[in-house]
């Protein structure tokens, strides 16, 4: 145990030098600035077969955030290259002081963690937001819907948290439709072979969730960032 958590330390230490330098986000704005997690969780899929739904569920909350003026929010591959160039990894349920730290090196005042799990077309969403500066948890939220209803629960999510600081709710923002659970399960195994730096397998995936369901924004954006690096 003590070998574990010198080695998590000295990973941190590692990732606050190589942040030291960078330009501070937002300095001299009072624009809040969060940072998601992945959520840990999973989604049953065909022939029980189980997917990431908590890396899914991360990359839509980061989507729905970027698609709003009033906050700023860390890109996950940003956050992503950060933790695998230091060799840090967040796996399991991630503790209060795991996610004050991690919101630290990246510069960010909150901090998304949670957990997510579908069974039967059941959605049950778990979120913490966690004020970096103070440590405190500063909203809880949870929701249980259908599964097709997930861009409605990130959506609220955002909707709550923003109402909670006061923020705008934007006006222009997009329908929201039901998405197919069969796109979300394409899409989840898409952000994981993103991840794990297989993009032409994510590309694959992008594309069947977007043949499923052609309006999948969080899709369509991940497509059009990986075939650009290509």
């Amino acid at each position: 145990m003590r070998t574990h958590m010198a080695v998590l330390a000295a990973a941190l230490a590692a990732v606050a030098l190589a942040v030291q330098d960078a330009p501070a986000q937002g300095a001299g704005d009072d624009i809040p600035t969060v940072a998601v997690l992945d959520f840990t969780g999973f989604m049953l899929g065909e022939a029980g077969n189980s997917v990431n739904l908590g890396k899914a569920v991360a990359a839509m909350l980061v989507t729905e955030f970027s698609g709003r003026t009033d906050i700023r929010v860390i890109e996950r591959a940003q956050l992503q290259e950060l933790l695998t160039e230091q060799r840090l990894a967040l796996s399991g349920r991630v503790e209060e002081s795991s996610a004050v730290e991690v919101g630290k090196l990246l510069g960010a005042q909150y901090v998304f963690h949670g957990q997510v799990a579908s069974i039967a077309d059941n959605l049950r969403l778990d979120i913490r937001a966690v004020d970096v500066e103070t440590s405190e948890v500063v909203s809880v939220l949870k929701k249980m819907d259908k599964t097709a209803e997930l861009l409605g629960v990130i959506v609220w999510v955002a909707d709550e948290f923003g109402g909670q600081l006061n923020l705008v709710t934007p006006s222009d923002r997009p329908a929201i439709e039901p998405i197919p659970i069969k796109a979300t399960i394409e899409f989840s195994r898409a952000v994981d072979f993103e991840d794990r730096g297989e993009a032409a397998k994510a590309i694959e995936h992008y594309r069947a969730a977007l043949a499923i369901y052609p309006n999948h924004r969080d899709a369509r954006r991940a497509l059009q960032r990986l075939e650009g690096d290509t």
